[in-house]
């Protein structure tokens, strides 16, 4: 398991890297920020959200000089759920390797709309809570064979770029159905990710 990570980690730096190289005036970035996700199923009706971490780097490259952008990144983005039943309430928790590819078009060199699409590694999964029974919280990892290794799906967002500082957010639509087996929680649906996420970035 460590070892696909890393090779696909080494891969997607490795082109993250040619790009960079390769584009004409390109600008590299870190960036971080707040996810707020949840699921869409049918099955489940509670609209809580549950909160996580984001954080990469990215190259912007014009393809239309000062019009017409494509940026690439690859960072850390927290997913998953937090959901209520009769046992009490639990949060699942859902980390990815993200390689998200945006288009952007800019006004005046200082707000930009993008949009595009993203693919995802599936690194690790936990699930926390407080059951009713005993009143006591627990936290605990699970099997990431319960999900499908891989998700995907389509992005939009917008931004405003006080350079070097630049503030964004951004909303994840996954187009993949994650459950891969019927664990407890979630017997017998289909889920997606659903992901808004807020971040500030320092570009270089």
């Amino acid at each position: 398991m460590n070892t696909r990570i890393k090779q696909l980690t080494f891969i997607l730096l490795l082109g993250l890297v040619s790009f960079t190289t390769q584009a004409q005036e390109s600008a590299f970035g870190v960036k971080g920020g707040l996810n707020m996700s949840n699921f869409f199923t049918e099955n489940v009706d509670d609209e809580n959200l549950r909160t996580g971490l984001n954080f990469g780097v990215y190259s912007r490259s014009a393809l239309v000089e000062d019009v017409l952008y494509l940026q690439a990144e690859l960072g850390y983005s927290g997913k998953g759920a937090k959901i209520e039943g009769d046992a009490g309430e639990a949060e699942l928790g859902l980390g990815y390797l993200e390689l998200p590819i945006m288009a952007s078009v800019g006004v005046a060199d200082l707000f930009y709309v993008e949009g595009g699409a993203y693919a995802s590694y599936l690194l690790d999964a936990n699930v926390s809570g407080e059951s009713v029974l005993s009143n006591e919280p627990f936290e605990r990892e699970i099997g990431t064979d319960n999900f499908k290794d891989f998700d995907y799906g389509l992005a939009v967002g917008a931004n405003v770029n006080l350079s070097p500082i630049v503030v964004g957010v951004r909303y994840y639509y996954g187009l993949q159905d994650i459950v891969d087996n019927d664990i407890a929680s979630f017997s017998g649906i289909e889920a997606r990710n659903s992901t808004f996420q807020a971040y500030v970035a320092f570009e270089f």
